[in-house]
């Protein structure tokens, strides 16, 4: 069971901050190729879940660093958080390796260039959806820079995941097939770049709406370890005053939780950035953490201060890092993590904050991580924006897939992304998914531009995931469903 793991480990590498999607074209088929050769479903999905076990362990191996160095958990809680992760997710990778098996009746073409992909495609929705989904690591996000990243906005991430999974199929085809199989695979081959010249290009969806926006977009760089000593928290809101007052820019963006307090105990120095951006003639969007008195609640919350007032309360939280996903009676065995406070979901429906009558479609942490959660703006937002603390995860790839997830929201959207992010990477992306200016890590930084809104709406917004998942559902129920009945014939 070494070469399962393996493979999943080479399929990672596609992801940021390395971007190498031809060898994760490569472990794919080798996947395929092992999931051929498994004798029955149960084997297959073993040879899947191995897979996902080196796939997840080496692609979020940095959860580790938000529960014990961060969050406080002993080292042995740590790793058991991190390997019972591991290995839930590595279940919709199984669950994919025993369908490709039982489909495997159908003809080799139609198993490899769509049972096995609308497999895929069918877990990869499943596993953003199941609970409270975690949908990082979709295997579209790899192609973020590949020729066929202009299909972004008409079948999103998780469609072009599928479609990796049917390109490794035809190449696979190549080496393993008959030769009707071989056939049709080197016409695909053939035909693929002249489907790529045929694409729309992305941004013949959305159009300009209006003149540019002057932004600038502050990292303060608080170290995790220190952001909430008290000793820090004077220095910290010296420090993103000065930061706001070194700029010139109509929208200021701070990141998420800039000030480490709760906002009823900031009132004065609230107020008082609030009249200085009212006397500038700017909008302020601050991150912080506010407490509900009437409701005992917490929320994780944006708020426009200055010309432009507005409260965004955020939707999708995190399990394990702003609540507890689990009954009551189990909570004293996770007592370990340093949650510093249980948070409420805010309401799903939430009034745009504008700014010069922009529409701001604002996201918190890794709420941009779900598409559905980004087209919930649109297509009323002109503007996209992600206020994040990566610091939780230092020095390790999670900073960078972070910022590889917020391009492929630019992307599906076509609109522009303005990130800031505590310690970085703070970006401001463009409608084409492209990082226009993006800052160091681990530096005090800020970024100034001019943004123009756009208008308009992809079909991946206009429709969403309702077409794949039909799609999905369909293919695999009908590939069983002929697998079995060729069986039998046979």
């Amino acid at each position: 069971m070494l070469l399962p793991p393996l493979l999943g480990v080479l399929v990672t590498v596609g992801f940021a901050p390395y971007g190498y999607y031809g060898l994760t074209l490569l472990g794919l088929i080798g996947l395929l190729a092992l999931w051929w050769q498994a004798p029955t479903p149960r084997r297959g999905a073993w040879r899947g879940w191995w897979f996902g076990v080196g796939y997840f362990a080496t692609g979020i191996y940095w959860v580790i660093v938000s529960t014990h160095v961060y969050g406080g958990a002993p080292l042995a809680l740590g790793v058991f958080l991190v390997a019972l992760l591991v290995a839930v997710l590595a279940l919709f990778p199984a669950v994919i390796g025993g369908l490709a098996v039982a489909m495997r009746g159908l003809p080799r073409s139609v198993w490899a260039l769509l049972a096995l992909p609308a497999a895929w495609l069918l877990l990869e929705l499943a596993r953003a959806t199941v609970g409270t989904g975690f949908p990082w690591l979709s295997l579209g996000y790899t192609l973020i820079d590949a020729p066929v990243r202009g299909l972004a906005p008409i079948v999103g991430v998780y469609g072009l995941g599928a479609l990796l999974v049917a390109a490794a199929g035809t190449l696979w085809l190549l080496f393993a097939g008959g030769l009707f199989d071989r056939v049709l695979a080197a016409a695909l081959v053939v035909m693929l770049p002249i489907g790529l010249w045929a694409l729309p290009a992305p941004l013949s969806w959305t159009t300009p709406a209006g003149t540019p926006l002057s932004v600038a977009i502050l990292q303060g760089n608080v170290d995790q370890a220190e952001k909430w000593r008290p000793e820090n928290l004077e220095p910290t809101k010296r420090l993103y005053r000065q930061l706001s007052d070194e700029v010139d820019a109509r929208l200021v963006i701070w990141p998420e939780a800039a000030i480490p307090s709760l906002r009823v105990l900031q009132e004065d120095y609230l107020d008082n950035i609030d009249q200085r951006a009212a006397q500038t003639g700017r909008t302020e969007l601050i991150g912080f953490l506010v407490y509900d008195r009437v409701a005992e609640q917490f929320f994780n919350v944006v708020e426009a201060m200055g010309i432009d007032q507005g409260r965004y309360r955020k939707r999708h939280l995190v399990p394990f890092g702003e609540y507890f996903p689990v009954p009551d009676f189990i909570k004293p065995l996770v007592d370990g993590v340093n949650m510093r406070y249980s948070f409420t979901r805010g309401p799903i429906d939430q009034p745009l904050i504008e700014v010069d009558g922009i529409g701001l479609g604002i996201s918190i942490c890794f709420e941009d991580a779900f598409p559905r959660e980004i087209r919930r703006a649109l297509p009323a937002a002109g503007i996209l924006v992600n206020v994040t603390n990566d610091a939780w995860f230092a020095d390790t790839s999670a900073p960078h897939q972070h910022l590889e997830i917020a391009r492929m929201r630019a992307l599906e959207a076509g609109r522009p992304l303005l990130r800031a992010a505590n310690t970085g990477i703070s970006a401001v992306i463009g409608p084409t998914g492209r990082v226009r200016q993006r800052t160091p890590q681990f530096e005090v930084a800020t970024l100034e531009a001019e943004v123009t809104p756009r208008q308009g709406a992809t079909p991946i917004v206009t429709y969403g995931n309702a077409p794949a998942w039909s799609l999905a559902v369909v293919l695999v129920v009908a590939g069983v469903g002929a697998s079995r009945w060729r069986g039998k014939a046979v």
